[in-house]
Order: C-alpha cells, then sequence, then structure tokens
C-alpha cells in the first residue's frame, strides 16, 4: 500500500470568498490540508492562523500569484526594478510561509500569461536564476522551501517542463529550491509522466493534481496509478494538492459564475475519493 500522504486543496480556486469560508469548505470534503494563496498583504498572519486552527487544516503551502500584466511579479524581466519587485514579493511569502507554518511557497520563474521573451531567452534565464538565488537565501534562513512550478506552452514559456525545471534547480544551486510538478500541466507537456517524476527525484518538493481538463479526478482521462507508482519508487513524502477549476472561459479565473462553488465542492467530493484510493 503507498504511503499515507497529506491531501489538500488549493484555496485560491474558490476566488475571493472569505478564507474562513473557503477553510470551511475544504474541511468539510474531508481533505488534510490547503495551499493558501501568497497574498502577505492580504491578510494578518495571525487571523490566517487562527482560521487554519478553526478549520482543523494544516497549511501545506503558499501560492504565489505572478499574472502579468495585473503585477510585476516577473523574476525574468528585462527591466531590473520589475525584477526586484518579484524577488521583494517572494521574500514577503517566504516570511508569511514561515509566520503561518507553511512548509513552502510555489513560484513561477517567469511571469503568468507572458508567452515569449522580451529580450532574449537565455538573458531571461539568467536574470530569473539570479533573482531565485537572492531569495533561496531568505529561504534557508527561515527554513521554508521555494518550489518553482512548469506550466504548460499556454500559460507560461521559460519553464515548461520537468526536464527544464530541473535545469532551473541545478542553475540556483540551493538545497532549499525544487520542483512541484502539476498533473494538469505534465499531462500537456510530458511525454512520460512516471520518467519525469524520476527524473526530478529529491528536487521534487510538491504535487499538484487535476484532471486532464483541469476538472475533478474522473471527469478526464488522466490515471493516478503510473504517479501513484513513480512517486513511490522516489520515495516522495510531500502533499498532493487538489487545484482544479470549473469548466468555462477564462483558464484564469476559477469562479466564472454563482454556479461555480457548487461544482468546485462537487469536483472536491469526488476527487477525494480517487485521491484516497491511491494514497491511503
Amino acid at each position: 500500500m503507498p504511503p499515507r500522504l497529506p491531501l489538500g486543496v488549493c484555496a485560491w480556486i474558490y476566488g475571493d470568498a472569505p478564507l474562513p469560508a473557503i477553510l470551511g469548505r475544504i474541511a468539510f470534503a474531508g481533505y488534510d490540508g490547503v495551499e493558501i494563496p501568497g497574498e502577505p498583504d492580504r491578510w494578518a498572519f495571525a487571523d490566517v492562523r487562527r482560521a487554519l486552527a478553526d478549520s482543523g487544516l494544516r497549511p501545506l503551502g503558499l501560492t504565489a500569484s505572478c499574472m502579468v500584466p495585473a503585477t510585476r511579479r516577473d523574476l525574468a524581466h528585462p527591466d531590473p526594478a520589475v525584477r526586484d519587485e518579484a524577488v521583494r514579493y517572494l521574500v514577503d511569502c517566504l516570511r508569511f510561509a514561515a509566520d503561518i507554518g507553511a512548509p513552502l511557497v510555489q513560484m513561477l520563474p517567469s511571469g503568468e500569461t507572458r508567452l515569449a521573451p522580451i529580450a532574449s531567452y537565455a538573458e531571461e534565464w539568467a536574470w530569473s536564476v539570479a533573482g531565485m538565488q537572492r531569495a533561496a537565501r531568505e529561504a534557508e534562513r527561515l527554513g521554508v522551501r521555494i518550489c518553482i512550478e512548469p506550466l504548460n506552452r499556454y500559460e507560461a514559456y521559460l519553464v515548461n517542463t520537468t526536464e527544464q525545471a530541473i535545469a532551473y534547480v541545478k542553475a540556483v544551486g540551493s538545497t532549499w529550491v525544487g520542483t512541484t510538478l502539476d498533473l494538469f500541466h505534465a499531462n500537456l507537456e510530458e511525454p512520460d509522466i512516471p520518467a519525469s517524476i524520476r527524473a526530478a527525484g529529491h528536487r521534487l518538493f510538491h504535487v499538484h493534481v487535476a484532471d486532464s481538463n483541469r476538472q475533478g479526478l474522473g471527469r478526464g482521462h488522466l490515471d493516478l496509478a503510473p504517479p501513484r507508482e513513480a512517486l513511490r519508487e522516489i520515495g516522495y513524502a510531500g502533499a498532493i494538492v487538489l487545484e482544479v477549476m470549473p469548466p468555462g472561459p477564462d483558464p484564469f479565473r476559477s469562479i466564472k459564475d454563482e454556479r461555480s462553488p457548487a461544482i468546485l465542492d462537487a469536483y472536491l467530493r469526488e476527487s477525494l475519493v480517487r485521491l484516497r484510493a491511491h494514497w491511503g
């Protein structure tokens, strides 16, 4: 039997609803923990800690939001002022994670929705790595890991695959920086998901799950068994975190209309049955 891993949900999928209400929905569905939106200025850490305690959920991580041009959180941007702002944001997220007891922060190597370099790919790679190295020093001081997440080619451009993520992590050169595998993005970009998991090995800190259509597990064609076996082989001991969205336009906005929260509630219930079948 595979080891019992913590099962959680990304809170951002419920949009701008009050955090205690979101945590209540996730806890009611039966999950162990939650990934909190990475917005240190949005809530006081004491309020988040209180909401977590009231819900009984564990903090499994923070989701940094790097949407551009809505924000200037782009580690790969040619403008050094923009890169500095992205580093400051990541450091703030690391400190917020430490304050609420979250073990890691999810961060993107470049701005989400930017699909091509502004300068050259090599320059932007180097700028991003340098910024991540600066943040890694604070991660080590705080004891909070950074996970860089490969996104599919329709959402970002700098790091789309596990192979690129491994190269990026090696370039940063810190044991506090690793990678996330998101099975939705991997379904689009990885020719062999289990092989990608094995290649990541000890650098794989975090796992996101959604079916092949980014809906609840069982509504697409994702087979969880091969990734489960590969995770077992590498001794993965992190969390499995559900990151699903209702169907409809705008792939970057989860709450699309008044029906969306109820659809997500159903996805959470359906998915937990399948997650428990694979991870205890």
